[in-house]
C-alpha cells in the first residue's frame, strides 16, 4: 500500500466517521490522530475521489461498522478493523500490519521521550517491519514476553531489537523463556537483579501492543517449543483457547490456573491495568481468543481484520462464545 493509498483509507474513514457516524471534525481528528485541518483536507480528498455518494463506496464502511460494534461493546479506546478477503488471507495480513505500523508510527513520531512495550507475534512483527526509519534515540523499547525458547533458539517474532535499530532507541529484552521448567526456575530468574530492572521498564510503558495467541495444535506457543506437547494436551483439556503474552484464557477471558500458567515468566496481565493495552491480531482461527480477550477486559485497543470482527459481533449478539 502506497502512500496514496493510506491516505484515500483514512480519507474513507473520515468520511464514514462524518457522514455515517455523525462525529465532528474534532471526534474525528481525535480518532484518527490528525489536526481539524487535516479533517477537512481528508473529507474534501473523499469528495474529490467519489467516495462519498449515497453510502460510502469503499470496503472499509463495513469495517468500520465492526470496529464501532466493538468499541462501544467492550468498551475500547478505538478499535481498528482491516478489510479482508477469505479468498486471500494474505491481504488482510498486509491490511493488518499496515493498520498497526500507522499506530505505532503516532507514538514513536513524537519527540517527547516515550516507553513502549511489545509482545511478540507475526501480526506485531510485520507491524514494525512496515514502519518507516526514524530517529528516535530518546526513546525506549521492552519486550514483554521471554525471548528464548527451552531448547536455546531466539524467538523468530521479536519485534523490540527491530523497532529499535529503526529508530535509534533503548532496547530491552526479557532474558527468559516464556515458560520456565520448574518453579524454582522461575523464582530464580524473577529475583534476578536484571530481570527486576526490565520489568521495571516495563511497567513505565504508556502502550503495550501485543499479539493474541490460539491455542490448538497450530499455536505458536507449540510450535515454536515454548511449551511441550502434553503442556499443550494440558491447556486444551482445561478448554483453555488463547493466550495473551504467554497466559492462557477460557473463553470468559480468565486466566487459566493449572502448572503452566504457575511457570510463566511474562509480567502478569493484572499490572497493565493503566497502560493502553492494544491486541493485533485477525482471521477466523484468532477469534476465539481475541474474543475471550475482549470479554476478559484485557484490552484497551484492538487491530483486527473484518473475518474476526464480524464473527466476534455475531456471538456477541447471539450471546455465545466464537
Amino acid at each position: 500500500m502506497d502512500k496514496f493509498e493510506v491516505k484515500i483509507d483514512q480519507a474513507a474513514r473520515a468520511a464514514w466517521m462524518s457522514y455515517v457516524g455523525g462525529m465532528t471534525q474534532d471526534e474525528i481528528a481525535s480518532q484518527l490522530g490528525v489536526s481539524r485541518p487535516g479533517v477537512q483536507r481528508l473529507l474534501a480528498l473523499a469528495r474529490q475521489e467519489g467516495l462519498v455518494k449515497v453510502h460510502i463506496d469503499h470496503p472499509i464502511s463495513t469495517c468500520m461498522a465492526l470496529g464501532s460494534a466493538l468499541r462501544e461493546r467492550f468498551g475500547l479506546a478505538y478499535c481498528d478493523v482491516v478489510p479482508a478477503d477469505s479468498h486471500a488471507p494474505d491481504s488482510a495480513a498486509y491490511y493488518l500490519a499496515v493498520a498497526g505500523a500507522e499506530r505505532i508510527s503516532r507514538l514513536i513520531e513524537r519527540s517527547e521521550p516515550l516507553t513502549l512495550s511489545l509482545g511478540t507475534g507475526r501480526s506485531v512483527r510485520a507491524a514494525v517491519e512496515a514502519l518507516s526509519r526514524i530517529e528516535r534515540p530518546q526513546h525506549r523499547f521492552v519486550s514483554l514476553v521471554g525471548n528464548v525458547a527451552r531448547d536455546g533458539s531466539a524467538n523468530r517474532y521479536d519485534a523490540v531489537m527491530l523497532l529499535a535499530d529503526k529508530t535509534g532507541g533503548e532496547r530491552f529484552l526479557l532474558p527468559a523463556p516464556v515458560v520456565a521448567e520448574s518453579l524454582d526456575e522461575k523464582q530464580a530468574m524473577l529475583s534476578q537483579r536484571l530481570f527486576k530492572a526490565i520489568a521495571d521498564v516495563a511497567r513505565e510503558s504508556e502502550a503495550a501492543f501485543i499479539g493474541v495467541g490460539r491455542i490448538d495444535r497450530q499455536a505458536t506457543l507449540f510450535q515454536d517449543h515454548f511449551i511441550s506437547e502434553s503442556e499443550l494436551d494440558e491447556l486444551l483439556g482445561l478448554e483453555a483457547v488463547g493466550e495473551l503474552l504467554g497466559w492462557p484464557l477460557n473463553r470468559q477471558g480468565e486466566v487459566i490456573d493449572c502448572s503452566i500458567t504457575r511457570r510463566v515468566t511474562s509480567l502478569p496481565l493484572e499490572g497493565f491495568g493503566k497502560h493502553l493495552m492494544v491486541a493485533m491480531a485477525g482471521g477466523r482461527e484468532k477469534a476465539p481468543a481475541i474474543h475471550a480477550a475482549l470479554k476478559g477486559g484485557w484490552l484497551k485497543g484492538l487491530i483486527t481484520d473484518e473475518i474476526a470482527a464480524r464473527q466476534i459481533v455475531d456471538a456477541d449478539e447471539r450471546g455465545a462464545s466464537c
